[in-house]
């Protein structure tokens, strides 16, 4: 009878330690970054201005020029150390020799000991038009439509003999390149969870369930001398 408590609190500890490991692992995955970008378009060289909230202070922001808001391939890239108040702001740089298409600046929180993304968000950002010229730079060559003329002579022969012509112009449209398909120009946000406080709270509570039971051992040795 003596070593019902000892089971009893084991299982109250074992669920208590359980519930404080899906709570956790909820709170984790809560998304609270947000950024804002000026200007959304302008030309290769444009400096971007950024400006965040909802960053946890203890982790450092990346803000990234990609391809893709959805885990693009990174162009360009910054890091910056959020305020005590979760706010942050920087600047970055749209790369010389992109394509005139839509990008997105992403900014995100990693957890550095074990490199699990906590949350990110993005803005869309469409390049547009020419960077400015630098000395010795060759200026880039903007594809033009090119319309050319074929004309075909068909001679005829009459029942008198008479041989008449008829010219045919045929216009010929040289191609032009298609642009790229653009990703949507609103904002995406996402979140995934950040396992540290899962992994320690797993840990606790299998010590936790381990001291219950090498007491309950140690009771039941001592009642058998």
């Amino acid at each position: 009878m003596k070593r019902k408590p000892v089971f009893l609190i084991s299982l109250a500890l074992s669920l208590f330690l359980i519930s404080l490991l899906l709570v956790g692992g909820t709170m984790a995955g809560e998304t609270t970054l947000r950024i804002t970008i000026d200007p959304r378009t302008g030309p290769p060289g444009t400096a971007i201005s950024v400006t965040g909230e909802g960053a946890h202070t203890d982790k450092p922001v990346k803000v990234a020029f990609v391809t893709s808001g959805e885990g693009g391939t990174s162009l360009a890239e910054v890091e910056v150390t959020p305020q005590a108040d979760g706010t942050f702001s920087t600047t970055i740089t749209v790369p010389d020799g992109v394509e005139c298409i839509t990008y997105a600046v992403r900014a995100e929180q990693t957890n550095p000991a074990t490199g699990g993304l906590i949350h990110y968000w993005w803005n869309s950002f469409t390049v547009a038009g020419v960077a400015p010229a630098t000395p010795g730079a060759t200026a880039p060559v903007v594809p033009t439509t090119e319309v050319t003329s074929t004309v075909t002579v068909e001679p005829t022969i009459s029942a008198t003999g008479t041989v008449t012509a008829t010219a045919t112009t045929a216009a010929t449209t040289a191609a032009t390149p298609t642009t790229p398909g653009e990703m949507p120009t609103t904002g995406g946000e996402s979140s995934e969870p950040d396992n540290t406080m899962v992994i320690v709270i797993a840990i606790l509570a299998t010590l936790g369930v381990l001291a219950a039971l090498g007491a309950g051992l140690l009771q039941v040795r001592k009642k058998a001398s």
